[in-house]
C-alpha cells in the first residue's frame, strides 16, 4: 500500500484550509480533526428506532455521495489531503465496531447506498444531497451533480437536491450550468468561494459581495426561479487570509438578493457570536450546521457554548440539522440530540418543539413540504416497509460485508 507523509501541522495551519483541500502556497492544510481519545461512543446499537425519535419528521441538511477513487484525484496531494481528513473524522466519530477500513472508505460512493445508508439505517425521512463544485481537485467535484440528479428523479419523494455550480468560470458558462441544473430538477445550488487555480497552483477565491462576478449569478439564479443557495464557509477560515471563507461579504449578498435564502453550510463551526450577528441582521441567512452535530459525540461542552450561542440570539426557524453522510453516520449524531438538554442553569431551552424545527420542520417550510401529508406519502415506500418489518438496518453493514 501506498505510503503518505504524516504531515505535522500547528493548529492554526489545520484550520487554514481553504474550502475541504485548499493549498496555500502549495502546502496542505486541513480542519481538524479530534485528538486520540476524544471521542466517547457507546459501542451498542439497537434496530429499534430512539423512542423519542417518532416525535420529530428528520430531513438531513447535507448528505454527500463522495467519489474518493484514485481516477477521480485530479490533484492527487490535494485531494489525498481532503480524503485522509475527512476518513479521519469518520475513525473519530464512529464506534470501532462499525468503522469502515480505508479499502472500504476510499473509493467511489453509489447515490443508492448513499439513501440506503440515510432512510435505512437512521430515523431520517428526508434529505438535501449536496453535489460539491471542486473541480479544482476531483474531475467530478468530489460529489458529481449526476449523482444529485439520479436521486432527485428516483426518489423525489425522499430527497431534495442542491446541485453544484461552478462560479470560477466565466460567466456565460457559470449561466450555462445553471440552466442545466434547474431543468434537471435542482432544489438550490451549491457553492464554494476557493479552489486551487489550475494554472498558478495558488490557492483563490471569490467573495459573495463581488458586484462583477458574483452578482451576475445570484441575478441569474433568481431570474430562473432558485430560491436557495449554499454556501461553503468558515471551515479554514483564520482572517483576511481566507477572506473567502469567512462570513463578512454575506452581509451586502444577503441585502441585494432577499428572495434568496443563503444557507450557511457549517455554521457553528467556529466564529459563534459573528455567525450570529450575520443572522440578526439578515433574515435570509441560516445556520446549516454541518459539522456542528458532531460535538456532542466528542465535546458537549462545546457543543453547548455554540447551542447557547445561537439559541438566544437567533430565531430557532433558521439552524437546521445537518449530518454529512455517508462520511459521517446519522444514526449517532440523531440520538444524541434526541437526548440533548442543556446544562444545569444553563439561561437557554432546547426542548421538542425547538428540536423539531431544528431536525427538519425549518427545512421543511423553506422548501414548501406539508409534514403530515409528507409521512403519509412516505409511509407506504421501500424504506418504511423494509424499517416496518425489520427494524433499523446495522450502520454501515453493506459497506463493511462487502
Amino acid at each position: 500500500m501506498e505510503k503518505f507523509p504524516d504531515w505535522r501541522l500547528t493548529r492554526r495551519e489545520l484550520l487554514g484550509a481553504a474550502g475541504a483541500a485548499a493549498v496555500a502556497a502549495g502546502a496542505p492544510v486541513v480542519a481538524q480533526v479530534p485528538p486520540a481519545g476524544a471521542v466517547s461512543l457507546p459501542a451498542d446499537w439497537s434496530p429499534k428506532p430512539h423512542p423519542k425519535a417518532g416525535r420529530f419528521f428528520v430531513i438531513d441538511g447535507v448528505a454527500h455521495a463522495y467519489n474518493h477513487a484514485g481516477y477521480n484525484l485530479r490533484r492527487s496531494r490535494a485531494a489525498r489531503v481532503t480524503l485522509d481528513t475527512t476518513s479521519k473524522w469518520h475513525l473519530a466519530c464512529t464506534p470501532k465496531r462499525y468503522q469502515l477500513t480505508t479499502a472500504q472508505y476510499n473509493r467511489d460512493w453509489q447515490a443508492e447506498e448513499l439513501v440506503d445508508l440515510v432512510f435505512l439505517e437512521s430515523t431520517t425521512d428526508m434529505m438535501i444531497m449536496h453535489s460539491v463544485p471542486m473541480y479544482d481537485t476531483h474531475w467530478d467535484g468530489l460529489v458529481s451533480n449526476e449523482k444529485g440528479a439520479y436521486l432527485k428523479h428516483h426518489y423525489p419523494d425522499r430527497v431534495l437536491w442542491y446541485g453544484a455550480l461552478d462560479v470560477f468560470r466565466p460567466l456565460e458558462q457559470v449561466r450555462a450550468q445553471a440552466d442545466q441544473l434547474v431543468a434537471q430538477g435542482a432544489d438550490g445550488i451549491k457553492l464554494y468561494p476557493t479552489r486551487i487555480n489550475p494554472e498558478t497552483d495558488a490557492a483563490e477565491g471569490w467573495l459573495m459581495d463581488d458586484e462583477k462576478r458574483a452578482f451576475p449569478v445570484f441575478e441569474h439564479l433568481r431570474g430562473r426561479g432558485v430560491r436557495h443557495v449554499a454556501i461553503h464557509k468558515l471551515v479554514g477560515y483564520t482572517g483576511p487570509s481566507t477572506a473567502a471563507l469567512g462570513i463578512d461579504d454575506m452581509y451586502r449578498a444577503a441585502a441585494a438578493f432577499p428572495e434568496l435564502t443563503f444557507h450557511l453550510v457549517h455554521a457553528g463551526w467556529q466564529n459563534f457570536e459573528e455567525t450570529v450577528q450575520l443572522m440578526r441582521a439578515r433574515r435570509n441567512v441560516t445556520a446549516v450546521m454541518e459539522g456542528p452535530f458532531l460535538f456532542p459525540l466528542y465535546d458537549m461542552a462545546l457543543f453547548h457554548r455554540m447551542m447557547a450561542a445561537f439559541m438566544k440570539n437567533v430565531d430557532v426557524d433558521r439552524i437546521i440539522y445537518a449530518s454529512t453522510a455517508a462520511n459521517q453516520h446519522p444514526y449517532w449524531m440523531l440520538n444524541a440530540f434526541y437526548d440533548y438538554v442543556p446544562p444545569q442553569g444553563a439561561d437557554f431551552t432546547v426542548d421538542d418543539d425547538a428540536k423539531a424545527r431544528i431536525l427538519g420542520g425549518n427545512l421543511a417550510r423553506y422548501h414548501g413540504i406539508d409534514v403530515a401529508a409528507q409521512r403519509r406519502k412516505l409511509a407506504g415506500d421501500r424504506f418504511s416497509s423494509w424499517k416496518s418489518a425489520n427494524g433499523l438496518r446495522e450502520p454501515y453493514v453493506m459497506q463493511r460485508q462487502g
